[in-house]
């Protein structure tokens, strides 16, 4: 700002305050002093406050008003029946999906291949967020995930749950069939990061009929058993799609392998075995390794940041307790058959 413009501006603000005393007939006599550039600005100020008040609070005649938000795009719709659990945000590219990863129902429970993870809640929030694009292109080299992808997710689910590769990360074991998933196709990764590995058909009572269960990283929705009418699905390719009579490409759930998108019909970027850029999970804790003959057959959260998993070891009962402190510790108590405790505390690694 100019010096005339800074010192009119000073000159300005400090006249206000003495209007506003003067009309509060709040002024210190000794105060009536002052130089005569400040006197002809009071007089100028009061004056106009005399004619029109308003006016010492008009908005600059030049002022831009703010841009109003993009409305939602049609992506949103199948995120909105979890709008207490995520935050939703989106510009011209993409929708971005902040997000916990837990889902609302009790995880874990039915696993017959476990190994000893649990969940946790992750970041997945500001520039960790999950993001689907809104304007998908068809790949000139479409992927299949029977031979790649086989680190880190390929969807995410509707209720912000993020979605893996149905074969796990050594490129060859159903995780399904190996007794790996819960009974929602789910379980604790290594990172103790809970996630998907088979689609998530359970979400389509709760997003409503015509809605996709998830979306792809590619931006292609993912529907359940059934096409948005409710008719039966008709042949799809090989990463599980088809077009409808509009033309409009999407994916389907299905019973048997591939169990959702078997690949990606559309453009995305494969670096280090996964989709980038995705989000990343936080552990708190060194991966633990896989308990033989264990079966997982309970699992409570008591109270919010505070949950139990039961399990079964050959007819031995044992549990783990944990809890998430205000501070971001995580506290393990791991009780064995003979209700012998024993505790690990561990924070968050950033």
């Amino acid at each position: 700002m100019p010096p005339p413009l800074r010192t009119f501006a000073i000159i300005a603000v400090l006249s206000l305050s003495f209007a506003a005393r003067a009309a509060a007939h709040d002024i210190d006599p000794a105060e009536l002093v002052t130089t005569p550039a400040v006197s002809q600005a009071r007089r100028i100020i009061l004056a106009r406050q005399r004619r029109d008040p308003s006016r010492l609070f008009a908005v600059a005649p030049d002022a831009a008003p703010a841009e109003p938000p993009p409305p939602a795009p049609p992506q949103s719709q199948a995120f909105t029946p979890f709008a207490d659990k995520l935050k939703l945000r989106w510009d011209d590219q993409f929708l971005y999906i902040d997000s916990s990863g837990l889902p609302d129902h009790r995880m874990m429970v039915g696993i017959t291949a476990w190994q000893q993870q649990v969940p946790l809640p992750q970041p997945y929030t500001g520039d960790n967020a999950w993001r689907v694009p809104l304007h998908p292109v068809p790949a000139a080299n479409p992927l299949s995930a029977k031979t790649h992808f086989f680190r880190g997710a390929i969807a995410i689910a509707a209720n912000g749950v993020p979605i893996f590769n149905p074969i796990k990360n050594d490129g060859r074991t159903d995780t399904f069939l190996a007794g790996e998933l819960d009974e929602f196709g789910g379980h604790a990764g290594r990172a103790d990061d809970y996630h998907y590995h088979t689609a998530p058909v359970h979400l389509q009572a709760l997003v409503g009929k015509g809605q996709p269960i998830a979306y792809a990283l590619d931006g292609y929705p993912i529907y359940g058993l059934a096409e948005p009418d409710g008719s039966p699905v008709g042949n799809l390719d090989a990463f599980n799609g088809h077009a409808d009579a509009a033309g409009n490409y999407h994916y389907h759930a299905s019973k048997t392998y591939p169990y959702l998108n078997g690949g990606f019909h559309g453009e995305v970027v494969e670096r280090g075995g996964q989709v980038d850029p995705q989000p990343h999970a936080s552990p708190v804790r060194p991966d633990t390794r896989p308990l033989r003959g264990a079966k997982v057959t309970g699992f409570v959260s008591p109270k919010p940041g505070s949950y139990s998993l039961t399990y079964d070891v050959r007819g031995e009962k044992r549990s783990i307790n944990y809890s998430i402190e205000p501070d971001g510790t995580c506290r393990f108590e791991f009780i064995d058959a003979r209700s012998n405790a024993r505790t690990e505390t561990y924070r968050r690694r950033d």
